[in-house]
């Protein structure tokens, strides 16, 4: 068997993988002149498959008679090419996060016992009362006669000053005596809450920091 391989054109086509099954199978790759021969076949019916990269498979049943030598011309199309998937697009970076701003406050010159004497608790359980707001600072004078609910700031670190009284603090369940002048310092994060000891209101300066001030408490 004589097998010859082209093109549409007329071209011939080299590396096309060619397999007889039949009587007496066969395999081989055409040649530079799209030739391949299988010599010495027993007569009868084989079926041609031929593949490869740049055509599409194609299969042919031909028949071999004794003492023939059979001349197989055979037409395969190209394969069509795939074109690779497109790269995809760049993603774009986030835009930085904007941090946000309260409003700038006014200047101020306070007295404190004179805001106390005019913002007095009395007989309250509590009360809160602002000296400042700006920007991301909250300045703030609590005033404690019962025990204050739990605080926590997810976004902002807190200090306090005892300026009245005596009290404890607990922080992240842990409990500490605060007398006057004391200070404490709370990172963001941080459980507390405070309650007042002895006969006078605990006084505490509270000074917020690293979010709105105007943002509400």
């Amino acid at each position: 068997m004589a097998i010859t391989v082209t093109d549409p054109s007329g071209g011939t086509i080299q590396g096309v993988a060619v397999a007889s099954d039949g009587p007496t199978p066969r395999t081989g790759d055409t040649n530079g002149s799209g030739q391949v021969n299988f010599p010495g076949l027993l007569a009868g019916v084989y079926r041609l498959r031929f593949e490869g990269d740049a055509v599409v498979a194609f299969e042919k049943e031909v028949t071999i008679r004794n003492g023939q030598v059979l001349a197989v011309d055979v037409m395969l199309n190209p394969a069509k090419k795939v074109a690779p998937p497109p790269a995809p697009a760049p993603v774009a970076a986030p835009p930085p996060a904007v941090a946000k701003t309260g409003p700038a406050g006014q200047q101020q010159v306070l007295s404190v016992p004179k805001v106390l004497e005019s913002n007095f608790v009395g007989k309250e359980p509590r009360r809160e009362s602002v000296l400042s707001c700006s920007g991301n600072t909250r300045t703030t004078m609590l005033q404690i006669n019962q025990p204050m609910p739990e605080r926590m700031y997810t976004d902002a670190d807190v200090t306090y000053y005892g300026i009245g009284g005596e009290g404890s603090m607990k922080l992240d369940g842990k409990e500490t005596r605060l007398a006057l002048n004391d200070f404490v310092s709370i990172p963001r994060g941080g459980s507390h809450t405070f309650e007042r000891r002895g006969n006078r209101t605990l006084i505490l300066l509270s000074v917020l920091g690293g979010e709105p001030c105007d943002t509400p408490k």
